[in-house]
């Protein structure tokens, strides 16, 4: 009854509470708001699409952009979370402290084909081509805005921007000055606090430092008891800028982090008895994940004019993992030149030059363990880019763009790119694109072997399937069609639509194979699948080694839908909608484990997806806030289709302080959102949660 009556009774406040605010707007005049607290249509300009400044409505791309505002009013707390608002966007949480992210399509915990920056830095493991999103931080009160491109930007940023680009930009030092202490708690997030300085230096320079922690409860089981996927994360970081001579400026910029995680695990221990392992469900608790790392990087700019600028950057970034499944240290140094200039007035050209080195560790376990006996690995990338925006005339502009690459995995690569833009009038702009991608094998695909992770369990059997690496494996290859409309009709409503098909070549998939971890021979326990002699058929259970393929073609086609309506200066609402359709099929001779395959990427996306954002500044600096989300159901996950509410309500004393309410997956008391069995990590379920906040700026 609770589940039911909790959404109703939102539902029927929030209304009313509109309407109530509406009637008194008309009829009292009730509203005293200045420029300042005005909601407004306007979004800043993007630096992503093209690697310089434009409008967004100017942009042949689609792209999504989350502002500082949207941050605080929607009461998020992590990167993560706050990628749920982007449209075909899929985030969906397998435990307290990992997520699936993926758009249009292969949602996955080791989705590898977004590239996510912060502030110019890569932040994807080699180790999967993944990212590591519980230690992927900062101040949100710090971070200006999140670009989001849905959809292929490889020709400007690289490997691996197959399906889009997150690009995380951080406010700048001379816009943070002063003092802000953030600090709150409540079920869910037990405890949260973060400090912030800003200064100036010199004549011309600016800085900031800060420090964060926070305290999660973990999540619950199936049946709503406690588990032990609690997480602690301690984090503290500096940014400075000043002027090195009239027309050039240096950024230096740094982090270090370290927290534990204790995920719930699954795994089969060889040296325990089957029996009870089986009837635990293998599932083990209380092992600490414990990470640390840190950053420093170096960007310089020269500024000739408005229409010529170069820039150098360098970045240093150390990640270590300590986990009972695997060990890991990884080293990288990052280097990158770009220059812009324009070109007889019709022309603006973007190149540059890069280049990547990643020293990586892993101590050995039972569970993995690097091929041929090595702990540790090393790889370079080295890059090249090129665009011209080319100017037709005043409505048509024609890009081409391509990035030429060669890695330690597959050698060279090249990734071309060409978009057209017609603006007939200021405010509507269509747009097409046709783009070439890759994402590149990683280590884990190539050089790694995991034993007693992968457990499947179907109705013939328990079923463990040790997966070798593939040194052999190609890149995964994509070609990408798009094409958009976006569209501002006055000043209270805006449209943005895009429509999609992507075809992509040897996608990577698992098959069986005849040998086993510890190089024994195989004998017929199962009669469908060659199995390893150490597996037990008395009990039902049986060990299938496996190894990695370009086993898959896959095609995804869609459509993205964004709507924002600005029903009054005090009131804006902002729709977004999904579709997606994931067909795949084996490239080769079809077996049983390539069907599975096929169903995992068909089925671990949802075919539709949406978002409603109420924003509301009410009288006497009160303001109230609610999301409400939807995803379709994930059918190779179990996961049924299902809806969440967030609520916000906040009220500032003078203009330093801010006290709110927030309250998350108000819906239901608790639920699955994601379940998979590669990784040894076991599904735990997201909780109904308040928790109250104080910001003072001082």
């Amino acid at each position: 009854m609770k589940t039911k009556f909790l959404p109703t009774l939102l539902a029927t406040c929030i209304f009313a509470s509109s309407q109530a605010i509406a009637a008194s707007q008309e009829e009292e005049d009730l509203f005293d708001l200045s420029l300042e607290e005005l909601i407004s249509m306007e979004i800043p300009d993007v630096t992503s699409v093209s690697r310089k400044k434009q409008r967004l409505m100017d942009s042949a791309a689609a792209i999504y952009v989350i502002t500082n505002d949207d941050l605080r009013r929607t009461g998020v707390t992590s990167i993560p979370e706050a990628l749920r608002m982007v449209p075909g966007m899929q985030v969906a949480k397998l435990n307290a402290n990992t997520w699936s992210i993926s758009t249009r399509g292969f949602n996955y915990i080791f989705a590898n084909k977004l590239l996510v920056l912060i502030d110019g830095r890569t932040v994807y493991s080699p180790l999967f081509s993944g990212v590591n999103w519980d230690v992927q931080d900062t101040m949100m009160e710090d971070i200006d805005r999140i670009e989001v491109i849905r959809g292929p930007g490889a020709a400007l940023w690289g490997a691996n921007a197959v399906n889009g680009v997150i690009n995380i930009i951080t406010k700048k030092a001379a816009d943070t000055q002063g003092n802000l202490l953030s600090a709150g708690g409540g079920t869910e997030e037990k405890a949260f606090g973060a400090f912030r300085h800003g200064g100036e230096f010199g004549e011309t320079g600016f800085y900031r430092v800060y420090v964060k922690a926070f305290e999660r409860d973990g999540q619950v089981n199936a049946e709503g008891k406690d588990t032990a996927d609690d997480w602690k994360m301690r984090r503290a970081g500096f940014k400075s800028e000043w002027k090195v001579t009239s027309d050039s400026e240096m950024t230096v910029q740094g982090d270090l982090y370290e927290g534990t995680t204790r995920p719930l695990l699954r795994l089969y221990d060889k040296t325990q008895p089957l029996n009870q392992q089986m009837a635990n469900r293998f599932i083990v608790e209380g092992l600490s994940r414990d990470q640390r790392g840190g950053n420093l990087g170096a960007y310089w700019k020269r500024t000739l004019s408005d229409t010529h600028d170069y820039s150098f950057r360098a970045i240093y970034d150390n990640y270590q993992n300590f986990d009972y499944r695997i060990a890991e240290k990884r080293d990288t140094v990052d280097f990158e030149f770009q220059h812009y200039y324009q070109l007889g007035g019709k022309h603006d050209l973007v190149w540059g030059l890069g280049y990547r080195a990643t020293w990586y560790e892993v101590k050995n376990t039972s569970y993995m363990y690097l091929l041929e006996g090595k702990d540790s690995k090393q790889t370079e990338l080295f890059s090249a880019f090129i665009q011209d925006d080319i100017t037709l005339n005043d409505q048509w502009t024609f890009t081409l763009s391509s990035r030429f690459e060669h890695n330690s995995f597959t050698g060279y690569e090249v990734q071309p790119n060409a978009r057209l833009t017609w603006k007939p009038t200021e405010n509507r702009t269509f747009w097409a694109a046709i783009s070439k991608a890759v994402k590149t094998p990683s280590i884990s695909e190539t050089a790694l072997q995991t034993d007693g992770i992968t457990i499947a369990q179907e109705d013939s059997g328990t079923f463990l399937l040790p997966i070798r690496g593939n040194p052999e494996l190609e890149s995964e290859k994509l070609a990408a069609l798009e094409i958009g409309y976006r569209e501002q009709f006055g000043h209270s409503f805006r449209i943005d639509v895009t429509a999609f098909y992507n075809q992509y070549e040897d996608i990577i998939a698992y098959v069986d194979i005849n040998r086993c971890p510890n190089g024994s021979s195989t004998s017929p326990f199962y009669s469908i699948q060659n199995t390893c002699s150490a597996t037990d058929p008395g009990v039902g259970f049986f060990e299938i080694p496996t190894t990695l393929i370009n086993g898959l073609d896959v095609k995804t086609y869609g459509l993205e839908i964004i709507a924002d309506w600005q029903i009054k200066d005090w009131w804006k609402l902002q729709l977004t909608y999904s579709w997606l359709q994931v067909d795949a099929w084996p490239n080769r001779e079809k077996t049983g484990f390539l069907s599975s395959n096929e169903t995992i990427v068909e089925d671990l996306s949802a075919p539709h997806t949406a978002n409603i954002r109420s924003t509301m500044n009410l009288p006497n600096q009160w303001s109230l806030d609610f999301w409400v989300r939807y995803m379709d159901n994930l059918k190779d996950a179990h996961i049924g289709a299902n809806t969440s509410l967030d609520i916000r309500v906040a009220k500032k004393f003078g203009d330093n302080v801010e006290f709110s309410i927030v309250g998350q997956n108000l819906f239901r008391d608790h639920h699955r959102e994601f379940y998979e069995t590669l990784s040894g990590m076991a599904p735990t379920e997201t909780q109904e949660s308040w928790y109250a906040q104080i910001r003072w700026q001082f």
